[in-house]
């Protein structure tokens, strides 16, 4: 039965979220108590704990739904401030507090960047921004001298906080906390960060084509290569259908399923047969209200919430587009009804879009108790849920 998604069904959460922005966007030009300061308006996660923020992997989503939203200025500036960021640290952190200047997060700048441009038009500020990239993957995610160490077998790159430590790694993946690691984040070479470096490359050498620089333009596009054909050799299970991060200290792939299988297929890295074996393990993840971040069973015994059974929007996004990349359209709006219903479903109960979602009960998803209560609001929950409606629907 063919899936259809009608917006009218969904007015009033968009209502809601219109209504929203206005709650998260803050303005924190100068530096004060534990926020740095950004020289231009942007979008926290919430409005609660994570008041004054502008994290990393967040950024990238929220425009998302910014640019959909007709908020295309707003957007600009979050990713200026990225930029800004970099230039005075040397690194993108993971959030705009003085104590996380030392650790990142996964990488999106050149996927805003060229978010922003498709609406923008501007090369001069598409080459600018696309040096911070140039020299954030070169200094950063690929500078084998930083104590830090992020390269570190066969030109792939792992997390790496500057304490280096298995948990401040963790954080850096986005993923805090999940069993996907086992507690060992140090030890594993990432399917998800390797491929958003693939992905860097590759849009590198296409901004380096509207730059006619041809000499750069090759030169990425030839190491976006040597990646995948890496990628592939050491992440790709052919019996079990799907990407696995790899041990680079046991040299073996992880058992471990988890939605990060799917941004090789987000990338455009995957093969058409590959991708058709990755979209045949949705059942893995696939439940009432959508997709929990990973397998069900041999997780962590205390609770980590980037766990089953909680879904999150951003990676119900990375596997959305992923399957649209390879024309698995179907499945790509089963996938999607079933998250916008969840959304409308609490939203209906609750007043409020949230964090996560457990995507088994159709609920609020379920939270660390050590760590901090779960969030309203949600930057990324909202954006996404527009960017889906604007794409997806009849």
């Amino acid at each position: 039965m063919k899936t259809i998604i009608y917006k009218r069904d969904y007015q009033d959460c968009l209502d809601y979220i219109n209504r929203y922005w206005e709650k998260l966007i803050c303005f924190h030009p100068k530096d004060r108590m534990i926020n740095l300061g950004l020289p231009n308006p942007y979008v926290s996660p919430s409005a609660g704990i994570f008041k004054k923020d502008q994290f990393y992997w967040d950024t990238y989503f929220i425009i998302l739904g910014l640019v959909k939203c007709d908020r295309v200025k707003l957007a600009k500036g979050m990713v200026d401030n990225l930029c800004f960021l970099f230039r005075r640290f040397n690194i993108v952190p993971m959030r705009n507090r003085y104590y996380n200047i030392g650790i990142s997060q996964i990488p999106f700048l050149t996927s805003m960047a060229l978010e922003i441009y498709e609406k923008y038009k501007n090369n001069k500020w598409l080459l600018k921004t696309g040096e911070v990239a140039e020299d954030e993957l070169a200094n950063y995610w690929m500078n084998s001298k930083l104590t830090e160490k992020h390269i570190v077998h066969k030109g792939l790159s792992r997390y790496c906080d500057h304490f280096i430590t298995h948990l401040g790694a963790e954080h850096e993946s986005g993923w805090d906390m999940t069993s996907r690691f086992k507690d060992n984040c140090l030890n594993y070479l990432p399917v998800d960060l390797n491929t958003c470096l693939y992905k860097y490359e590759l849009d590198i050498s296409a901004i380096q084509k509207i730059n006619q620089n041809s000499i750069k333009e090759k030169n990425y596009l030839d190491n976006a290569r040597r990646r995948k054909k890496i990628i592939t050799q050491l992440m790709w299970n052919e019996r079990k259908g799907f990407f696995f991060d790899y041990n680079c200290k046991t040299k073996k792939q992880s058992n471990f399923y988890s939605l990060a299988g799917y941004y090789p297929l987000w990338a455009g890295l995957a093969t058409k047969s590959q991708a058709e074996k990755v979209k045949d393990q949705l059942a893995l993840f696939e439940y009432k209200g959508g997709l929990s971040n990973t397998q069900s069973e041999n997780l962590s015994e205390e609770f980590k919430q980037h766990d089953y059974p909680n879904g999150w929007a951003q990676q119900h996004y990375i596997v959305i587009q992923g399957l649209l990349n390879y024309g698995y359209e179907e499945e790509a709006k089963r996938i999607a009804k079933k998250w916008l219903e969840l959304n409308k479903k609490v939203f209906i109960k609750t007043g409020n879009f949230w964090e996560k979602y457990n995507v088994v009960k159709c609920t609020v998803g379920k939270s660390n108790q050590d760590r901090y209560p779960i969030q309203s609001g949600f930057g990324w929950t909202n954006a996404i849920f527009v960017k889906l409606i604007e794409e997806l629907s009849e």
